[in-house]
């Protein structure tokens, strides 16, 4: 063997280590610490029952199917009614949510806001929280269905002045039985206990969507096409010294089939990317390490995980000959070839979790990888700002 190839073969087995490390680090060693984390370092939460204004705020786009249902919901949650304000929006939506908004308003329901053309998530909360007047602010999705004591137990954690965010539980609701379903509410139950253990600290990184509450004073307008609006809100609390928690007494229900589809990963995916460049555009990073330490563990190893895979699976090809390196050559190719089979869905249903799992994992890290190109991220978030040009808001309806 020539001096050059030692040298090659030695950076592969660098390669190989130090990706099988991160991601074993990032899926199995962060969830660890930071679980061990909390139960060391518990900070203790104030509660009381508080009754507070709070206005509920539920974006909606093209949420036709669900939109009845949720405004049923939302008039059934246990909180005095002249204490809560519910905004339902319509986002341009061209079925039938607007009209079924429009009907709700007019008996008096809710305040709804229709905007005939789409603006975006971001733009929608933004001009909803300038109608608000709550203390409380609560934004949830217009899927998501909330247990009647949900709101109740947002507000009470807001008794201690240091809880600047509360977010509820997602729970997921399995109709088909194809394999995928399951691995999506699985993946929820495994970011939950991250999340959790991240509570315990005071420092819980991103909220559900479905479901969560901050204190007015600290809302920050969204820039305009922001996707995850769970996520950066939490973030900018964090940043400014108050405490984001959980409250797993408020959940928010939802259908698996929501949350599942290649197309869904790859617009997460699409948002992580973008979550991650508004970030980096924050000051004052050096001034929170942990959150920084968090942010790569939790968020930024996740994002490199296509790519560590990769570059495990090409390190091991590279060193075929060894028998080491040749097994996990051979192991990793068997995980990809069961992740391709899972693509069908009787297949999926007959190897069960020998193929539903490693389909589910790679479907998740291929559609980062998918996200990343140029044409499919300016698609999409063009597709999401395009109309999100900020108009005056429209009275309600």
């Amino acid at each position: 063997m020539t001096p050059e190839d030692a040298m090659v073969d030695a950076v592969a087995v660098l390669v190989f280590w130090l990706s099988a490390a991160l991601i074993a680090y990032g899926y199995v060693g962060y969830p660890v610490l930071i679980y061990m984390l909390g139960r060391l370092r518990e900070q203790r939460i104030l509660r009381n029952e508080i009754w507070p204004r709070v206005s509920l705020l539920v974006p909606a786009h093209n949420e036709g199917h669900a939109i009845r249902a949720k405004i049923r919901n939302c008039m059934q949650l246990e909180y005095p009614k002249d204490r809560l304000e519910v905004f339902v929006a319509s986002d341009g939506s061209t079925d039938a949510t607007a009209k079924v908004i429009d009907e709700a308003t007019h008996a008096g329901l809710i305040r709804g806001v229709v905007y005939p053309e789409r603006r975006g998530k971001a733009a929608v909360i933004n001009g909803l929280v300038d109608l608000a007047s709550g203390e409380i602010l609560v934004i949830s999705d217009a899927t998501s269905m909330l247990e009647p004591g949900s709101l109740r137990a947002l507000v009470s954690n807001f008794t201690d002045p240091r809880v600047g965010c509360v977010s509820g539980i997602y729970r997921v609701v399995i109709r088909d039985r194809d394999g995928k379903a399951e691995f999506e509410a699985l993946y929820w139950r495994y970011e939950t206990f991250i999340r959790q253990s991240e509570a315990r600290l005071g420092r819980m990184l991103g909220a559900h969507g479905h479901i969560f509450a901050i204190r007015r004073e600290l809302f920050e307008p969204l820039e305009v096409g922001t996707r995850n609006e769970d996520f950066i809100l939490p973030v900018a609390i964090l940043m400014k010294g108050y405490r984001s928690i959980y409250d797993t007494r408020a959940v928010a229900w939802e259908n698996a089939e929501e949350m599942t589809g290649f197309s869904r990963r790859i617009s997460l995916a699409t948002g992580n990317y973008q979550q991650m460049a508004l970030l980096w555009k924050r000051r004052g990073w050096l001034r929170h390490p942990f959150l920084l330490f968090q942010l790569l563990s939790h968020k930024v190893l996740r994002l490199l995980s296509p790519f560590l895979i990769l570059s495990m699976y090409a390190s091991s090809a590279w060193l075929l000959t060894s028998p080491v390196y040749g097994v996990a050559c051979a192991a990793i190719t068997v995980f990809f070839i069961a992740a391709l089979a899972g693509v069908s869905a009787r297949l999926r249903l007959w190897g069960r979790a020998w193929v539903a799992a490693p389909y589910y994992f790679c479907m998740v890290n291929a559609a980062g990888l998918i996200a990343l190109h140029p044409s499919v991220r300016r698609r999409r978030l063009v597709a999401h700002k395009a109309k999100s040009r900020e108009r005056d808001v429209p009275a309600l309806g």
